[in-house]
């Protein structure tokens, strides 16, 4: 059973080629993108990515306590507004018939019997008591999860760098990143929900695209997920940039930001004076891929 699962896991491992080499002044530093969610690991490239680094930069806190400061933040007690009181019967079954448990354990025949007997009240109960960005978070990540997606980019790389001992910094506060969700365009987590059909196809041509590090496809792509909004990602690639700049003039830095900000980034690094290029000697994974 454990060789079953170490040839599984293989299976599940990628090479991770969203990373790029900036430098300057003699000094070199790594850019890579990262994704919250994957179906995959990069656990390899990752490692061998972090070898060659002091500093490891990340977007925000992400240890257990500031987590916990998220999902308090999406709470709201004493409400009885909801999320999908704004969708339709027939948008909240798709969302339904697409969340539903899978499985033989006790705890997915119960909540099929339920999610059977009462499909709107099995997916008002995902998301009661929450504000529409945490609701929309939630209905999001069992999507992923039921669709095999158990793996972060950014804390596989965070657990690793703190494993190796390296210099983490977070380049924004819990607070800001809190500020960053509640300023979530309602209309658009709606307009999201409402394509509910289009979530199996937007998934599929991210994981195409984020493992062949096709930027022009993530940054042009149709689907409209309501974090891509211009305004949010313009603002907040200044000030990520302007943050880390020191530990690139420094070296030996790689900053792990979601992929959305990395084209605007390399603008401004190449404003900067830096010359960057794809690192494909880090391109490693599985012998099986």
């Amino acid at each position: 059973m454990a060789q079953l699962n170490m040839l599984f896991g293989r299976f599940r491992e990628k090479p991770f080629k969203m990373v790029w080499r900036v430098q300057k002044a003699g000094r070199e530093s790594f850019l890579a993108g990262t994704a919250h969610f994957f179906p995959y690991s990069f656990k390899k490239s990752l490692v061998q990515l972090l070898r060659d680094c002091r500093t490891a930069l990340f977007e925000g806190p992400l240890d257990e306590g500031s987590m916990q400061q998220v999902v308090n933040a999406g709470l709201q007690k004493d409400s009885e507004e909801c999320l999908l009181d704004e969708l339709d019967e027939n948008t909240i079954l798709r969302i339904t018939n697409a969340l539903a448990p899978t499985g033989s354990d006790r705890r997915s025949l119960m909540a099929l019997q339920f999610m059977a007997s009462a499909p709107a009240s099995f997916t008002r109960s995902l998301v009661s008591g929450m504000k529409p960005w945490m609701a929309f978070f939630t209905l999001y990540y069992r999507f992923l999860e039921k669709n095999g997606w158990k793996y972060s980019v950014d804390m596989e790389a965070y657990g690793l760098a703190r494993e190796m001992g390296r210099n983490v910094v977070f380049l924004e506060t819990i607070e800001e990143q809190i500020a960053v969700l509640e300023s979530l365009s309602r209309d658009q987590i709606i307009d999201f929900l409402k394509r509910i059909h289009h979530w199996k196809s937007y998934t599929r041509d991210f994981v195409k695209w984020y493992v062949e590090a096709d930027l022009d496809k993530i940054s042009s792509n149709p689907y409209r997920f309501p974090t891509r909004n211009p305004w949010i990602i313009e603002r907040r690639d200044t000030i990520l940039y302007e943050r880390m700049r020191q530990y690139l003039q420094e070296g030996d830095a790689v900053a792990f930001v979601g992929v959305p900000h990395v084209a605007g980034i390399m603008r401004m690094l190449s404003s900067d004076g830096y010359e960057i290029h794809r690192r494909e000697d880090n391109i490693v994974g599985s012998p099986f891929f």
